[in-house]
């Protein structure tokens, strides 16, 4: 029998009344935004909260959480409209924000969490020790807060919730031994879906690419490759042209000494550079030269190289950067044909190019690493996307990351009907929170130890037996398994095959189908209660 719950709302003005409400369901996710739906009918009371209804509502539950309008969809009958409302938690206000800036190499969990909250009304709890992260030369920015929250998560391979406006981070959430579901005990209808659709048994990797230096003239090799070495190496010295202390423009005189490229004069200045070729804007390519400032009065100048960076001689503090062309937008750039042609690595837009051959990366260790499935007659070798990392340099620590990074188990998903929740029943007290661990037993007496990734809840329901549900994740990495299935399959088989000969030998009867008389059904459940 379903009741009637109460639900504050808060226009855009911050204008409040209640919503008297049906059918409120929760839905909590591991590492997801909550939301909650419901449904209310317009008249009484109601008619203000209709009359209120409009962009970027707010919604908050008996709990105290509050959750942001998401759509809203009403249906007109002969006397009122019912509407049917769904809302995400608050913290997807994350989404909000558009996050020009980026983060590379070595980071804190706490100095990418300040990186995301920034100018936001969040604040941020980290529960427990999680170790600083390496991205190399990935960034994590660019993009809306919430898909930074994602890449936070999934670099630093921890879990998150919201309290409101307040983030929770850990390694792991939730407690362990938390719940004991027995099927038609406490729960019922204990179901499972086996996912093979991503399963692989092979993968091969690469470690930290080689930089290979050329300090000597002639042709230089790529330019990239050429300057690389001197990133995060070569101080900025005001007026300097050699990688012992250079300036922007130094720099650049350097690199054109390096292929043989006469400057348009003999001192090294930005505005000189400004004429060694066409005027460019974006997207730049590598080898074009980028210049801040107004044509003919440029202060600074640094080169594109691949994949949207830039390399450039930029002050005392920094040095020599390797950095986003889009976090520090040029004015403008200058394509010079001279330089174009020693440019490899692709267009800065990722559009390519045909016009250079590339030679073949070169890496400190490279891997493969084969699942024991891949051993099995009808499985083989399935090749998952190649793995790469831009800090491992031992092979052995290269083939652990592959382990880990393969997917060679299906995805196991079960679910059951909830029936107790948070009562002691049996002397079993549950608490049910996403994340927890706990254990699941079937009609058959098998016990599954599974976490809670998702659960359902219809807060208005004063039976929720016929509503509410939970679904649990449990991945099977143990290939063992199967193995065991296989051999209890060749018990059964033969079990089976010996009862058909007893019943053919005492009632001399020939099957020549597998049809099973009453008996043999009889007996050969009697054999599976065992």
């Amino acid at each position: 029998m379903s009741g009637l719950y109460k639900i504050a709302m808060k226009n855009y003005n911050n204008e409040e009344t209640v919503i008297t409400a049906y059918g409120v369901a929760l839905t909590e996710t591991l590492s997801s935004f909550s939301t909650v739906a419901f449904n209310f009918n317009a008249t009484g009371d109601n008619q203000v909260a209709e009359d209120l209804l409009g962009p970027r509502a707010l919604f908050t539950l008996e709990n105290g959480q509050t959750f942001r309008l998401t759509t809203s969809n009403p249906t007109p009958n002969s006397r009122f409209r019912v509407y049917a409302i769904t809302a995400t938690a608050i913290g997807h206000d994350l989404n909000d924000r558009y996050i020009k800036d980026t983060l590379t190499g070595q980071q804190t969990i706490q100095a990418c969490l300040d990186f995301l909250v920034k100018d936001t009304p969040f604040k941020y709890q980290v529960d427990g020790q999680i170790d600083p992260h390496d991205f190399g030369e990935d960034s994590i920015g660019g993009g809306h807060g919430d898909d930074v929250l994602s890449s936070i998560a999934e670099a630093f391979g921890c879990e998150w919730w919201f309290d409101n406006y307040t983030l929770h981070v850990a390694k792991k959430i939730g407690k362990d031994d938390a719940f004991i579901f027995v099927d038609r005990v406490n729960t019922s209808h204990i179901a499972w879906n086996e996912d093979y659709s991503t399963f692989y048994t092979a993968i091969h990797g690469t470690g930290k690419p080689i930089e290979q230096e050329n300090n000597g003239g002639g042709s230089g090799g790529d330019i990239e490759t050429l300057l690389k070495p001197y990133v995060g190496k070569a101080p900025y010295h005001w007026g300097g042209i050699t990688p012992d202390g250079w300036d922007c423009s130094g720099m650049i005189d350097w690199l054109l000494k390096q292929y043989g490229i006469p400057w348009p004069n003999s001192r090294p200045n930005t505005v000189a550079l400004e004429s060694m070729g066409q005027v460019v804007g974006p997207p730049y390519q590598p080898g074009d030269l980028l210049f801040w400032g107004p044509r003919g009065g440029s202060w600074h100048v640094s080169i594109a190289v691949g994949n949207g960076y830039r390399i450039g001689a930029d002050n005392d503090n920094d040095g020599t950067v390797y950095r986003p062309i889009n976090n520090w937008p040029p004015s403008f750039g200058v394509r010079v044909p001279a330089l174009s042609a020693h440019a490899g690595g692709g267009s800065s837009d990722d559009s390519g190019s045909d016009d250079n051959t590339d030679q073949p990366e070169q890496y400190t260790c490279q891997a493969d690493y084969f699942s024991p499935w891949a051993d099995k007659p009808g499985i083989g070798k399935i090749w998952a996307d190649d793995f790469s990392s831009d800090t491992i340099t031992d092979e052995n620590a290269l083939k652990e990351a592959l382990k880990a990074q393969l997917h060679d188990y299906p995805d196991v998903q079960y679910t059951v009907d909830w029936i107790s929740f948070q009562r002691n029943v049996a002397g079993m007290a549950n608490e049910i929170k996403v994340g927890d661990n706990g254990w699941l037993r079937d009609r058959f007496g098998t016990d599954v130890n599974v976490r809670i990734q998702s659960f359902t809840r219809y807060l208005d329901n004063a039976d929720s037996s016929n509503n509410d549900s939970i679904t649990f994740g449990n991945k099977i990495f143990d290939a063992a398994l199967y193995e065991t299935r296989e051999k209890d399959a060749k018990n059964v088989q033969n079990q089976i095959e010996q009862l058909k000969r007893e019943i053919n030998n005492s009632n001399n009867v020939s099957y020549t189908i597998p049809t099973m008389t009453g008996e043999e059904v009889q007996r050969l459940d009697s054999y599976f209660k065992q």
